[in-house]
């Protein structure tokens, strides 16, 4: 089973994926995290990301291959990574925010050390321009708990 998060900066995703992962003891592989490890160092360009995406889907596929599973979190704002990832055949799970939230939740973690380049108002911005699909599950997690939002997940999933 392979499970991908995606939405706009500050929606939650991976806070989410990461109870969802823990929960189903499955990897909990991070588009941020997976660009750190295999680029260190690195700016947060496109094609930084985009070699992320690349390294995050191959792992998932050789799990799925060896009968495992995986929960990806990332951004998915672009249709070629979408569309790269859906070949996965995963359970699609979007976390839903408002930019007002996003923005809030940006500003109480402060400043990213990986991605100088975000404000406040460039949050905003990937928020209100985020290409949401409405395929799968969509959490919003502006009005849910964490707990409720691993809860959907997880039900989403087919697991008790």
């Amino acid at each position: 089973m392979t499970i991908v998060f995606a939405g706009p900066p500050c929606a939650g995703k991976s806070t989410i994926a990461a109870a969802v992962a823990a929960q189903l003891k499955l990897p909990h592989l991070s588009m941020d995290a997976v660009r750190q490890r295999i680029l260190p160092h690195a700016a947060h360009t496109r094609a930084d990301r985009q070699a992320a995406y690349r390294a995050m889907e191959l792992a998932a596929e050789l799990l799925a291959q060896a009968g495992a599973g995986a929960v990806l979190d990332a951004p998915y704002g672009h249709t070629e990574d979408r569309d790269r990832v859906l070949q996965l055949q995963p359970l699609w799970i979007e976390c839903e925010v408002s930019a007002e939230t996003a923005v809030r939740r940006f500003q109480g973690r402060g400043p990213d050390p990986v991605r100088l380049d975000l404000t406040g108002d460039l949050v905003r911005q990937m928020v209100r321009d985020y290409p949401y699909t409405r395929k799968g599950l969509v959490l919003d997690t502006e009005t849910l708990s964490l707990q409720e939002c691993v809860a959907q997940a997880i039900a989403f999933c087919g697991k008790p």
